[in-house]
C-alpha cells in the first residue's frame, strides 16, 4: 500500500522522513481530532465516567480517514479496515483522555483564558484570519453536534493531555551517534538470491503421496487422543475445510475431522521431506553454484522450486520479498554478509526453509552522512516519542474502567461508515 509513496524516494532519507510523519501523527492531537462531547447523544464508549460520544468518535474517525487519504493514493474503506483504523481512532481518543486525567490527578490545570486562546486560535472558527462567534457556535452546533460547554470542557482535556504529554516527551534527544547507527542500518544493503521450500511448492502428487500413508483408522485414533488439538487445527483453517458447496463457516469439525487429523499426521513426514530435499539441494549447489531450472527440476521432481532474487535487504528489514516475515533470516545474513552461499539452510519464523547465496553487499555511504543527520535525529527523536508515550498510555489503560459500545462500534464498522 505503501508502494506509490515509496517510488517517490528511495533513499535513506526519505524513508525516515516517512516514518516520521506518521509516527508524529499517532502522538499528535491537534485543535479538532478528538471533540464534539454531549450528554444528549449515545456513547461510543466511556474512559472512567468520561464519554466519548457517538459524534465525537465520528469527528476522530474522519480526521484519521482524511490523513491517510492524503498520505496513500486511492485509499479507500477497504483499505481503512486492513489498517483497523477505527480501533486506532478509539485508542487515540482514550489514550487522550486518559493522559488528561492523570494530568489533573497529578495537579495540573487548564484557566479559562487558555481555553478561550486556544478556541480563538482554531483557524476553522476564523474569518479574515479573526476569531468569528457566529462561526464558532455554528461550528460547535451542526459540526460537533453538542453544545459549548460540553465542547469547552473536550477543549480543556486536550490541554490537559498536552501539558502532561509535553513534559513526558519536550526533553527526548538522540545522539549523533545514535543518529549514525541508524544511517548505517538503512543504508547498508545486501543483495543475492533464495531457494524457499514450504508445503505450499509441493507437488499435488507428492503430497497426495505422502497422505496415501494414512488409513482413515489411524486418523479417526488421532482424533480420539488429540481432540482438543484437531478442534484448534480446525478453527485456525475454517475455510481450507470448508466442504463445496457450503459457505465459508458452516463446515462443522465433525463434518472434516479425518482431513484435520490427516493434515496433522502428515506434518511430520512433510516437514522431515522438506528438511531431506532442501538438503540435498544445498549440497548440489555448494558442487555447483549455478543450477538451472531444469537440473533442479530433475534433481527436485516433488517440488516446485525456483530461484529468487532479493535486493536491497536492509539490517531494518523484517520482510523479505519470497522468504516472508523473517527478522531472524535477515539477522542471519548480517552476521557474515560476505558473498557466497550460506553454508546451512536456514529455517524462518514462519517454518520456510531458506537456502541463500549473498551476490552483494553495499556499505553505508558514510560521506553523505552529514546532510541527513539533522532529519535522522528528528525522526528518531520522533520514533522514542511514540514508544515512550505508547508505553504511558497502556500502562494507564491497565487500571483503567475502559467501557466501549461494541455495538455501536460493530454496526459503524459493518455500513460503509468510515467514508
Amino acid at each position: 500500500m505503501f508502494q506509490d509513496i515509496r517510488k517517490k524516494g528511495s533513499s535513506v532519507l526519505v524513508t525516515l522522513m516517512f516514518a516520521a510523519i506518521i509516527i508524529t501523527f499517532v502522538i499528535s492531537f491537534g485543535p479538532g481530532d478528538d471533540l464534539g462531547c454531549s450528554s444528549r447523544q449515545s456513547s461510543a464508549g466511556t474512559i472512567n465516567g468520561e464519554v466519548i460520544t457517538t459524534s465525537e468518535f465520528r469527528f476522530a474517525y474522519s480526521n484519521l480517514y482524511d490523513y491517510h487519504q492524503r498520505m496513500i493514493r486511492d485509499f479507500n474503506n477497504d483499505m481503512a479496515r486492513q489498517y483497523n483504523l477505527s480501533q486506532r481512532a478509539m485508542d487515540g481518543l482514550i489514550g487522550e483522555i486518559l493522559v488528561a486525567q492523570k494530568a489533573e490527578e497529578l495537579g495540573y490545570r487548564v484557566s479559562d483564558e487558555e481555553v478561550s486562546q486556544e478556541i480563538m486560535g482554531n483557524p476553522y472558527f476564523q474569518k479574515n484570519g479573526a476569531f468569528d462567534r457566529e462561526s464558532y457556535m455554528n461550528a460547535v452546533k451542526f459540526t460537533f453536534n453538542t453544545n459549548v460547554a460540553a465542547y469547552e470542557h473536550r477543549v480543556r482535556m486536550q490541554l490537559l493531555s498536552r501539558k502532561l504529554r509535553n513534559f513526558i516527551l519536550d526533553n527526548i534527544t538522540v545522539s549523533d551517534t545514535e543518529a549514525k547507527d541508524e544511517f548505517i542500518a538503512v543504508g547498508e544493503k545486501i543483495d543475492g538470491f533464495v531457494y524457499v521450500f514450504s508445503d505450499t511448492n509441493l507437488k499435488t502428487d507428492a503430497r497426495t503421496a505422502l497422505f496415501s500413508g494414512i488409513t482413515d483408522e489411524e486418523a479417526l485414533n488421532y482424533i480420539k487422543e488429540n481432540e482438543a488439538k484437531a478442534k484448534l487445527a480446525f478453527d485456525d483453517n475454517v475455510s481450507k475445510y470448508a466442504k463445496e458447496g457450503n459457505e465459508s463457516g458452516t463446515t462443522t469439525f465433525e463434518d472434516v475431522k479425518i482431513d484435520v487429523a490427516k493434515d496433522l499426521l502428515v506434518k511430520p513426514k512433510l516437514d522431515e521431506k522438506i528438511k531431506a530435499d532442501s538438503a540435498k539441494l544445498l549440497a548440489a549447489l555448494k558442487e555447483k553454484n549455478e543450477m538451472t531450472a531444469e537440473e533442479i527440476s530433475a534433481l527436485l521432481p516433488d517440488w516446485d522450486i525456483a530461484k529468487r532474487e532479493i535486493t536491497g535487504v536492509t539490517r531494518r528489514s523484517t520482510f523479505v520479498a519470497g522468504v516472508g516475515f523473517s527478522p531472524k533470516f535477515v539477522e542471519k545474513l548480517y552476521s557474515d554478509p560476505k558473498t557466497g552461499l550460506l553454508g546451512d539452510v536456514f529455517v524462518t519464523e514462519e517454518d520456510r526453509y531458506v537456502i541463500a547465496s549473498i551476490t552483494a553487499h553495499t556499505e553505508a555511504d558514510l560521506a553523505e552522512f552529514d546532510k541527513s543527520k539533522t532529519q535522522i535525529k528528528e525522526v528518531l527523536a520522533a520514533q522514542k516519542k511514540a514508544q515512550i508515550y505508547e508505553t504511558y498510555v497502556e500502562n494507564l489503560r491497565k487500571d483503567a474502567d475502559i467501557q466501549l459500545n461494541a455495538e455501536f462500534l460493530k454496526i459503524f464498522n459493518s455500513t460503509g461508515a468510515e467514508g
